[in-house]
């Protein structure tokens, strides 16, 4: 008995070569008692659009949302907002004519994610009537798929029976490259799935203080399994959860809290999700940064970067990092502070750290270091996120020693004014940190191999120097800088 009813969400940017595909392997499903809900995000390429409304007019049970870009987060969720019931619709179509697309807008006052029309299948409409009063369905379960990928025939009907007395079934996916060689994929070949990270073998239940447990053993960075999961959505009702809008890797967030506010998760560790890795998509797993892997709700990035597309990019990835800490401890201020310290050691510090790499650039269009790095009233300065490896690597010394490094004449003064000048941003961040004792890091020891780095040892040796210039030392810092070199020299060789 297919009795429960399952909501599927699939974001579209620009995919016109892989949607049909990803397409088929939804409508063949062999559980068929399913709501599809397709959200156009402002597709650029020819045919993307069209293909989805195809579709529409083919299946009744699919519902085609066409709406400004806005990135993968902002698709998802009106998705969810769907399914929440938070839509009201005003006909554009006033009667029903057979075998095609009725069209309607939001009548919302609100419409933030710019919606511009909502398409269905005239064939889904029984009377005028029910076109009139066209509502959201209520669903059972939601579950996500990218619209560049697809699913084995029978994952839905692998993943219903087994939601029975949990809030998560979790399964398993597979890669496969598409028009791009491995050798340019970030770990190809030694490529593992989070379940395999994890050391899941076989089909069973577990909670999120296991997972926790094996992601802190394994080390792991990060967690995203929220695409390959179908969910209890009275879970996401309850806890209002969305991803996070308008950044990059939107879906650790919203992974990380799913999990935590689950009971029980069941494991299916058949490989039910096929992953394509291609050119020019969001993840850039080709390693390319060009217009075309660039969606347009980040052009505001890419032109405070002169359209350098490799720097807007690396930039927003950053960003994306710092924002996402923020919104995951925002969730925690509800809950004990066990539980808080437990996410901040297993997430929120790799992210954080990942993400200060953004200290280093002039630009910032998003405006992270105004809100959070340099705002003492932030997250930054009031949880000890930072390791100590950073804290060296953001240090006045290491900071003017690396940019000296690259400076071919590194003994002309004005180098060293203006690298007091560049890093004045970062060393008011850094300098909170420095009342803490480096020894009580985990890190302590790998930070005092950076010590040891050329790029520390000469800022060292120039910051002391303008310290205790009345002592004579300036006029002795070129002598120095030239004895510490030599001596890294030899030291390497």
């Amino acid at each position: 008995m297919q009795t429960k009813i399952v909501g599927v969400v699939i974001p579209i940017y620009n995919v016109e070569k892989y949607l049909k595909e990803c397409l088929d392997s939804v409508i063949n499903q062999t559980y068929i008692n399913l709501e599809i809900i397709l959200v156009n995000d402002g597709s650029t390429d020819e045919n993307s659009l069209n293909i989805a409304k195809e579709y529409t007019l083919k299946d009744k049970r699919i519902t085609l949302f066409d709406k400004e870009n806005g990135g993968q987060s902002t698709a998802r969720n009106v998705g969810i907002e769907f399914f929440s019931k938070e839509y009201h619709f005003k006909n554009i179509t006033q009667e029903l004519k057979e075998n095609s697309l009725v069209e309607f807008k939001l009548s919302n006052e609100d419409n933030p994610y710019n919606i511009y029309k909502i398409y269905k299948s005239s064939n889904f409409f029984k009377n005028k009537d029910e076109l009139l009063n066209f509502r959201a369905p209520d669903i059972d379960y939601i579950i996500f798929l990218d619209s560049d990928d697809y699913w084995e025939l029978n994952c839905i009907e692998e993943c219903v029976p087994r939601m029975d007395g949990v809030e998560v079934v979790w399964f398993d996916f597979e890669i496969f490259l598409d028009g791009i060689d491995g050798k340019n994929v970030w770990n190809y070949n030694d490529h593992k799935t989070d379940l395999e990270y994890l050391r899941y073998t076989e089909n069973q239940y577990t909670n999120f203080n296991d997972i926790i447990a094996r992601i802190t053993k394994e080390d792991i960075f990060g967690f995203s399994s929220a695409t390959y999961c179908m969910i209890d959505f009275a879970l996401i009702e309850l806890n209002t959860l969305r991803f996070i809008n308008g950044i990059y890797a939107e879906d650790h967030h919203f992974s990380i809290i799913l999990f935590s506010l689950s009971k029980m998760i069941y494991i299916i560790k058949s490989k039910k999700y096929k992953y394509r890795l291609r050119q020019n998509s969001s993840s850039n797993h080709d390693g390319n940064f060009n217009k075309t892997s660039f969606p347009l709700y980040l052009d505001y990035i890419l032109k405070d970067f002169n359209h350098n597309y490799f720097m807007a990019k690396k930039y927003y990835i950053y960003a994306s990092w710092i924002i996402t800490c923020n919104t995951l401890l925002d969730f925690l201020k509800s809950k004990n502070r066990c539980f808080m310290d437990t996410i901040i050691y297993a997430f929120i510090n790799k992210y954080f750290n990942a993400g200060l790499i953004l200290l280093k650039f002039n630009s910032d269009p998003m405006r992270i270091k105004d809100k959070f790095l340099l705002n003492k009233q932030s997250f930054a300065f009031k949880y000890p996120l930072i390791n100590a490896s950073n804290i060296i690597k953001f240090s006045l010394e290491y900071r003017i020693g690396e940019l000296l490094c690259k400076k071919k004449k590194i003994l002309f003064i004005f180098n060293i004014i203006k690298a007091l000048y560049d890093i004045k941003n970062q060393d008011k961040f850094i300098s909170h940190y420095k009342k803490f004792d480096l020894k009580e890091y985990i890190d302590y020891h790998e930070a005092l191999k950076i010590k040891n780095h050329l790029s520390y040892k000469l800022g060292n040796a120039i910051v002391l120097s303008f310290k205790y210039w009345y002592k004579g030392r300036l006029l002795k810092l070129p002598f120095e800088l030239v004895s510490i070199y030599k001596k890294h020299k030899r030291t390497k060789r």
